[in-house]
């Protein structure tokens, strides 16, 4: 009778822990996704087992959402500007019944230095390397963020299914990203993302004062007409104009702020006008671009500026 009641309780027990991982499995989620930047604009990855992540948090609690931020910087020992949210997305799985929302912010590292906490492994990656990792642990990760950092005046929607393939987990875009804020500022981020991607290496080349992501904007026999210190308008190849940034400490932001006001796109060509601010504004710049697409990447292949902020 006892080897019976014990074979009975078991059982018993068998089945609840089965019972209780269908229901871990099935049951939907909500999970705080947290991109920080450094002013250098890299991104903070995290090492966990499955790679290379960003840091976050599940709702497990009943906490709001900035109770859940909060306990994200004080978990890691990050100090960080106000996150703003910049996508929501959703998660469905082709192995279990279960959702998963994920919302997405985006804030400034007020140090710059690593997170405290040692029991984990963080590393500032370039924008590139970063989603690159991320998209190697699961590519939705990489495609979410990309899309939050490359187009950060919007936010976002999407939906992803994820499979399990051989061990690994990968996803599908069920749902093109869309986006849900107001669509005037969609306007703004709607452009060719492959020229809008040759502008941003000229962009973050040039204010972050690193030489060779700046020459890898231009085609070779590229050709800029600029004005110089002495007001003369002379012509200057690609690496000519790289070497102004030549003498400034490589990856440190040295004021410049640059938006992009148009682009136009005619098949292979396009033009596009972006905005260069310096520190306060003190000085302002139109950079007007012609592009060229080779193959699959767009160059530019000729530039010229205007100063705008002396104009009475």
């Amino acid at each position: 009778m006892k080897k019976y009641i014990l074979v009975v309780a078991i059982l018993l027990t068998i089945q609840f822990t089965n019972a209780q991982s269908k229901i871990d499995e099935d049951r939907n989620t909500s999970v705080i996704s947290l991109v920080i930047l450094n002013d250098n604009g890299d991104v903070l990855i995290k090492k966990a087992t499955i790679g290379w992540i960003t840091i976050g948090a599940f709702y497990e609690k009943r906490h709001t959402i900035n109770e859940v931020i909060d306990s994200i910087s004080n978990k890691y020992g990050v100090s960080i500007t106000k996150p703003n949210l910049k996508g929501v997305f959703t998660y469905k799985y082709d192995f279990n019944n279960s959702l998963s929302i994920r919302q997405v912010y985006v804030a400034k590292s007020t140090t710059n230095d690593l997170p405290t906490n040692k029991n984990v492994e963080f590393r500032w990656a370039p924008k590139e390397e970063a989603i690159e990792k991320f998209k190697n642990t699961i590519p939705s990760l990489g495609e979410m963020i990309a899309q939050v950092i490359d187009y950060p005046e919007v936010v976002w929607g999407g939906s992803f299914l994820i499979k399990k393939e051989n061990g690994k987990k990968t996803s599908i875009i069920t749902e093109k990203f869309y986006p849900i804020s107001d669509a005037s500022t969609y306007i703004k981020s709607s452009y060719d993302p492959a020229v809008v991607k040759a502008l941003q290496k000229y962009m973050e080349g040039s204010s972050y004062n690193k030489k060779e992501m700046l020459l890898s904007a231009f085609a070779d026999n590229a050709v800029l007409y600029l004005t110089n210190r002495e007001g003369d308008f002379k012509r200057y190849t690609p690496i000519e104009y790289a070497g102004f940034f030549k003498n400034a400490e490589k990856g440190k932001f040295n004021g410049r702020e640059a938006k992009i006001l148009d682009v136009k796109v005619t098949k292979e060509i396009a033009t596009a006008k972006v905005e260069i601010a310096g520190p306060n504004r003190e000085w302002v710049y139109i950079d007007l671009f012609l592009l060229k697409k080779f193959k699959n990447d767009w160059k530019i292949i000729s530039k010229t500026a205007a100063r705008v902020d002396d104009i009475n």
